[in-house]
């Protein structure tokens, strides 16, 4: 019995520590997201493009897109470079740039989905592995070791904690790169339509 209580103690411990390294992964990819996001999603004028495109000025709206230094500059370009004969050449263009690029910034992304719903069941293991320990220390004890239980008890909540500690930012931080993303492939498509209308359409 008492190798079994300091099993549990040890896995308990163990946990929390595997948590802490999973916070500082977790981290490591936000930041690394951000920074990759901010240099690629930056925000462009949609209405701009569009005057360049009615107007049919196609070397002027090739010019603008390559100065956006973005996705949406990117699928531009993809579509002007495409040419204006065939809608459906212009849509296989853009997709398989669209495509490309969210592929480069997804990267990350399932993880930090992975540790939004899962930490919290990790610190949970650890939350019972402590809570086993401190009801096995005080039925080895008859209750006059109440501190060691009170503190086992103590470091099977820390668990739980740690676990939210890590699940909240990740599934936060998830959600914000997945919507980001997800409005900035909207307006490609968005622009892709609005250019094959105006290039082949208003033929």
């Amino acid at each position: 019995m008492e190798n079994l209580i300091e099993i549990m103690g040890w896995g308990a411990r163990l946990v929390m520590a595997l948590l802490g390294l999973l916070s500082v992964w977790s981290v490591a990819i936000i930041l690394d997201r951000r920074k990759l996001f901010n240099l690629n999603l930056n925000d462009v004028s949609i209405e701009d493009a569009k005057s360049y495109m009615s107007n049919k000025d196609w070397p002027g709206l090739r010019t603008w897109a390559i100065a956006q230094k973005s996705i949406v500059g990117g699928a531009v370009v993809a579509a002007v470079d495409a040419g204006s004969k065939n809608s459906e050449a212009i849509e296989r263009a853009v997709q398989s740039y669209i495509v490309q690029r969210k592929l480069e910034l997804e990267k990350g992304l399932n993880i930090l989905a992975t540790l939004g719903s899962n930490a919290p069941f990790i610190g949970l293991f650890g939350t019972v592995m402590g809570i086993i320990q401190s009801f096995g220390i005080l039925s080895n004890n008859q209750g006059s070791a109440m501190n060691a239980v009170m503190l086992g008890l103590a470091e099977a909540l820390i668990a739980t904690a740690i676990g939210l500690f890590v699940a909240i930012p990740a599934l936060i931080a998830y959600n914000y790169f997945a919507q980001r993303l997800k409005r900035t492939v909207a307006e490609c498509a968005t622009l892709r339509d609005f250019y094959i209308s105006k290039a082949i359409g208003g033929q």
